[in-house]
């Protein structure tokens, strides 16, 4: 169990650093439209292309099991809190459960739908630059997954170590 919790721990660690690199390019390519266009009047092809299918996908995506692994998302407990402690922990078991599910059906119909456009070659053209978006695709399929592999270990830890292991954040 500890070698799985290592090397889950490097893959989402080594996908938020892609994250933050994603980030910095962002703005760097923003940076460089926003300069070409109001200096010398010729903004480089492909900006919103780049931000919204790559970067904004890579940052969303690929971002999401750090948080998760963290027990860092947003919740909203008003009813939760005032419940059993015992019945925190179910439901906390059944919400990750639950949202293993989806994420694992996710990755499953991201997948197919990215092998679909990379089969067709799928080019978004900007400025009369044709730029490949299909590798894009393959980043909700991977997020997903990884997101899936997070909550299966969470699920399998939690049963293997009973409930304070589910709201642990060793992992």
């Amino acid at each position: 169990m500890q070698f799985v919790e290592r090397v889950l721990g490097r893959v989402v660690d080594a996908v938020t650093v892609l994250g933050a690199v994603a980030i910095f390019l962002m703005m760097a390519h923003i940076t460089l439209d926003v300069a070409g266009r109001f200096l010398f009047n010729a903004p480089p092809p492909g900006t919103l292309v780049f931000v919204a299918n790559y970067y904004m996908v890579i940052v969303a995506f690929l971002s999401m099991a750090f948080a998760e692994r963290r027990n860092q998302h947003i919740s909203v407990e008003i009813l939760t809190e005032r419940m059993a402690l015992g019945v925190q922990h179910k439901l906390g078991f059944g919400t990750t459960l639950l949202s293993a599910g989806m994420f694992g059906l996710l990755a499953g119909r991201g997948f197919g739908e990215a092998r679909t456009k990379f089969a067709d070659g799928s080019i978004l053209i900007e400025q009369g630059v044709a730029i490949p978006v299909w590798p894009s695709y393959f980043l909700l399929p991977v997020g997903a997954g990884l997101m899936c592999l997070v909550l299966v270990f969470k699920l399998a830890r939690f049963l293997r170590g009973g409930p304070e292991s589910a709201t642990s954040t060793r992992f």
